[in-house]
């Protein structure tokens, strides 16, 4: 058993580091558009590395603190503006999930640790790929638990729909772990000050265990449905701090809460959405209108309008620019 203190310096200063490079590297992949395809991150390998590096109550906030400064760097409106972003809980207890289990698993995988070699190498890139799939089933069905309507026609409908995307984060799963796990295994191998921490107590995991309990049991209450009162935002920059956008196809609705920045349109905001939770939007630009219409949403085509606060607006969407407060709303035309 590990007769180190759970909470040493040395620990703290490395899981802060890794919260400080999962915070970073997800804000420059998203804000600056660096990622080489949909889905690509590099947080997953940062809660495998922080499973085996340091205690496990440090090595749950790592991806839980990543994920919040990342957020608020980027600007999605968690716990911020008119209603909370209510996928959150599932992403954020996602990354617990995955993180619970590497921690449960870390004396086996630490005797992969132990010696590098080719073998042990796969290994954890296959596990890499697996611990995203298994983030991605998870998501998947949370996306249809707050979304979609509750039957297995619609759930088969949002797996079937994720496959690309799961697909890329696989890809993702594989490259991170391969550049940035298997590296960091080598170097644990060949560097006696940093070695890989000896079994932890089970009563060190339990808190672990609590607090991804806690987050999944969130997920699904009601107030991750719900308004934040004005004392419950985290973070607050005006009465109004985002546009609400709210996407209404048949039988599955999206809503999302973003920052709008000064030179914002709806067609912006739209494409930031889709970026943001992995939907297609197809489009057409009239050269004669010098406007661009909106073919498709979510795979759906059909004559896609946009009202503003609850206006229907005939300004091309990519001319007409919004302020933060307002609320866009995109729905089929019946005519």
């Amino acid at each position: 058993m590990n007769d180190k203190p759970e909470f040493n310096i040395k620990q703290v200063v490395l899981a802060f580091s890794l919260i400080a490079a999962g915070a970073l590297g997800r804000y420059l992949l998203v804000s600056f558009n660096l990622q080489p395809f949909p889905n690509f991150e590099i947080i997953t390998v940062l809660v495998f590395l922080a499973a085996m590096l340091v205690s496990p109550v440090l090595a749950m906030f790592v991806p839980l603190l990543s994920m919040v400064f990342s957020d608020l760097l980027i600007g999605n409106p968690i716990f911020v503006g008119n209603a909370m972003n209510r996928i959150v809980l599932f992403t954020y207890s996602g990354f617990s999930i995955i993180g619970l289990i590497s921690i449960w698993s870390h004396d086996r995988i630490a005797r992969r640790f132990s010696h590098f070699s080719l073998k042990n190498a796969g290994i954890v890139v296959g596990l890499g790929a697996s611990l995203v799939l298994l983030y991605d089933i998870w998501t998947n069905f949370g996306w249809w638990y707050l979304l979609y309507p509750h039957n297995l026609a619609s759930l088969t409908t949002v797996y079937t729909l994720g496959i690309p995307f799961m697909i890329y984060h696989l890809i993702s799963g594989v490259i991170t772990f391969a550049l940035i796990g298997v590296p960091v295994m080598l170097y644990t191998t060949k560097k006696t000050n940093l070695a890989l921490p000896r079994s932890f107590k089970i009563s060190y995991k339990l808190p672990a265990v609590a607090l991804a309990i806690s987050l999944i049991i969130l997920s699904f209450m009601g107030t991750s449905l719900q308004m934040p009162n004005k004392n419950e935002i985290w973070l607050e920059k005006s009465d109004e701090t985002s546009v609400k956008i709210i996407i209404y196809g048949t039988g599955w609705t999206i809503e999302h809460n973003i920052i709008a920045q000064p030179d914002d349109t709806v067609y912006s905001l739209l494409l930031k959405c889709a970026h943001r939770y992995g939907f297609n939007v197809e489009s057409t630009y009239w050269e004669e209108y010098n406007a661009t219409l909106i073919d498709a949403i979510n795979g759906e085509k059909g004559y896609w309008m946009y009202y503003i606060n609850g206006e229907l607006d005939w300004t091309a969407c990519d001319k007409k620019t919004v302020s933060n407060g307002d609320v866009i709303e995109w729905k089929l035309s019946s005519s």
